[in-house]
């Protein structure tokens, strides 16, 4: 169950996740783009967004492709590398990082990936520093070994964390400078709320509480001749006190040209958000019994309220939310999807929303819009998505 439960985890609060901002937002709805969807995915039709014509983003829903453990939507000519995958036990001396599945997913707009969306995996590293059952034994296990299948690596915050991924992500970067750190203690209590009852119970048995560390990076670099700009967010969860172990999070990696970054921000938040389990996926990894699906699909549905409760605590604390430190918390709304009556929550940004029963997304501020009488739209039925009524 632990399996289902974590990739459970990092599904759901994808809808729910701020990210640290590529810049200002002043030109953001100016600076949308346009893309059509097709089951074919025939060539696009992209029109740079003017004055007199809102722009409109379309995505087609498409599956994680390794054992379809989720959808979400996503531009229909993107191209996506990796998915889910599993580690072999014998080959870490260990089973610690073998019990969850794991996902490292990247969207790319191109081959060179100048615009990019990539899910990376969480990872258990051992920490005996802080546990005094390892004192002894710590020295027999320094930095870079490895123990019950984890690596040894002392914990570092989630600032030094991020920097040190950057690196071993993009070891071809140059002139790389750090713009921004923006800690995130929500994203703490997200994962503070969805640890309640293991941490609960080994504080029943004498231990420390977790730690929590949110946070996120803002870095501009070049690559290939191209200055990119790049946010990298994750939580690190710190069991060193009674497990000797640490991880992280749901960790997130979005970048695109710096000069383009406010283009790419709608599609990087619909992208963020949109993301659904299978349920059929879900049914045959974690083998559980009805209760424990539906107390799984209750942390869902806290998880895709997170955005709201973080603009609502900053709001009642008159904490500044600059346009330099998020991505701007977007307002949510409730929508009843036409097709099988279910609520789903969505970003508030577009005055229409569009979908069809496959799941494919069309957003527009054009009242003048309607894609069941627009080429190449006009495939498959479209429907409006209404509010939900309160």
């Amino acid at each position: 169950m632990r399996t289902v439960r974590i990739v459970c985890w990092l599904l759901v609060i994808a809808a729910a996740w701020p990210v640290v901002s590529f810049g200002s937002e002043s030109a953001a709805v100016d600076a949308r783009r346009k893309y059509s969807t097709t089951n074919s995915a025939p060539p696009i039709d992209v029109r740079p967004p003017t004055a007199t014509a809102p722009a409109t983003l379309a995505f087609n829903r498409r599956w994680e492709p390794k054992e379809q453990a989720f959808s979400f939507l996503a531009p229909p000519d993107w191209t996506l590398e990796g998915g889910m995958f599993h580690v072999d036990p014998a080959q870490t001396g260990g089973s610690t990082n073998s019990i969850s599945a794991k996902c490292d997913l990247t969207l790319k707009k191109d081959a060179e990936g100048t615009v990019l969306f990539r899910w990376l995996p969480t990872w258990s590293f051992a920490d005996m520093s802080r546990n005094p059952q390892f004192s002894y034994s710590a020295a027999l296990f320094p930095p870079g070994s490895q123990y019950q299948g984890m690596t040894v690596r002392p914990m570092p915050g989630v600032n030094q964390f991020l920097q040190e991924l950057f690196m071993q992500v993009h070891p071809q970067a140059a002139d790389a400078k750090l713009v921004e750190f923006t800690p995130m203690p929500e994203l703490g209590e997200v994962f503070r709320k969805m640890y309640k009852s293991l941490d609960e119970s080994m504080q029943a048995m004498g231990f420390p509480p977790f730690g929590y560390d949110g946070g996120g990076i803002l870095v501009e670099y070049t690559e290939g001749q191209r200055r990119y700009r790049e946010t990298l967010s994750t939580c690190l969860v710190d069991m060193r006190a009674s497990g000797a172990m640490w991880s992280n999070q749901y960790t997130l990696a979005m970048r695109a040209p710096a000069n383009e970054t406010l283009t790419w921000k709608p599609v990087f938040d619909i992208i963020r958000q949109s993301m659904k389990l299978n349920p059929e996926w879900f049914a045959r990894a974690s083998q559980a019994d009805a209760e424990r699906a539906k107390a799984a699909q209750d942390t869902m549905r806290y998880i895709q309220n997170i955005d709201r409760e973080i603009y609502a605590n900053r709001a009642k604390t008159n904490a500044e939310i600059r346009h330099e430190s998020y991505l701007w918390l977007n307002a949510q709304n409730e929508y009843v999807n036409p097709f099988n009556g279910q609520t789903e929550q969505d970003t508030a940004q577009f005055k229409y929303r569009w979908t069809t029963e496959q799941g494919d997304m069309i957003y527009t501020d054009r009242a003048d819009f309607n894609p069941n009488t627009t080429r190449p739209y006009n495939d498959r039925t479209w429907k409006l998505t209404p509010v939900r009524e309160r």
